[in-house]
């Protein structure tokens, strides 16, 4: 099964102009917290940084090594940066979910920010692992643990092994996908470069919620819960997905292409005798059921 890119952006951009609260102001709010934790950093390094000459040209330049509390600092930088990230997510997540998501959710993610931290650790350690046989191989890894932190957010009394190994099920199949989708954003990045990360002001929640957008629509594919509970899909084995008993149990307007988010939540019918839910904008039903595939392959 395929997703459709320029609809899933199209889609992003229609819960980007419909929501309630601008993702712009929460965007530029996560930009200016981010740039002042940088300055901090940096002020402390010069601060209680250790001098250190280097000869150069027959004349001794002075630069400052980190010390062992500018470490501390860089860590704990780095710790908040991925629990702001966390809450960014999560305003998102709310929006293509069609809810009214405040200013403050970009601080919701500190209420489990042990997991996230945790989640984070571990997905870098299993990257990095897989990057000690080839590039390849902890290139993959990445897309294989890409939705982990959505499953997590959607679910926050998930463990974390639970939603690396959802992750791993969700993207069985569509990581050649979000590779295509990764780099039909390439241009706007380097662009963001020469803007000094200003455009990432407008960037930062195109990419994510198009990438939600994806998110709910390979869950809706395989047949996945999108509003949390028990996920009756069944790991693949032997390289290949076991097809089994679906839940449907997914009822946001996200999930059914909606071109806006609605207003209140609306509860999809489960559809029949393996007839698959509707992919088409505008969450219409298509006339004919269309029938469920069971032979995904994993890029």
């Amino acid at each position: 099964m395929t997703v459709d890119r320029p609809l899933a952006k199209q889609a992003a951009r229609n819960c980007m102009r419909t929501a309630r609260v601008s993702p712009y102001q929460i965007s530029l709010l996560l930009v200016v917290i981010t740039i002042a934790m940088s300055a901090f950093e940096q002020f402390m390094i010069n601060l209680f940084g250790i001098p250190y000459y280097v000869e150069y040209g027959g004349y001794y330049i002075t630069t400052l090594m980190p010390s062992s509390i500018n470490w501390f600092i860089t860590i704990m930088v780095s710790l908040l940066s991925t629990v702001l990230s966390a809450g960014f997510a999560l305003y998102c997540l709310g929006v293509r979910r069609g809810k009214e998501m405040p200013m403050t959710t970009l601080f919701d993610g500190f209420s489990i920010a042990g997991k996230v931290i945790l989640l984070e650790i571990v997905t870098s350690i299993f990257v990095f692992l897989w990057a000690l046989l080839l590039v390849i191989p902890g290139i993959i890894a990445m897309y294989r643990y890409r939705f982990a932190l959505y499953n997590l957010l959607e679910n926050p009394d998930m463990g974390i092994l639970e939603a690396i190994n959802l992750s791993k099920a969700q993207t069985y199949g569509y990581k050649w996908q979000l590779f295509v989708l990764d780099l039909s954003f390439l241009g706007w990045i380097f662009l963001s470069f020469f803007t000094f990360g200003l455009l990432y002001i407008w960037l930062g929640p195109y990419m994510l919620l198009t990438d939600i957008a994806f998110y709910d629509t390979i869950r809706a594919q395989k047949g996945m819960s999108g509003s949390g509970g028990q996920q009756n899909w069944q790991p693949p084995h032997n390289g290949g997905p076991t097809p089994g008993q679906y839940d449907y149990d997914w009822n946001h307007s996200g999930s059914s292409w909606s071109s806006a988010p609605q207003n209140g939540a609306q509860t999809q019918t489960p559809p029949q005798n393996g007839a698959q839910t509707p992919q088409e904008p505008g969450g219409e039903a298509p006339s004919q059921p269309a029938e469920r595939r069971s032979d995904h392959q994993d890029s």
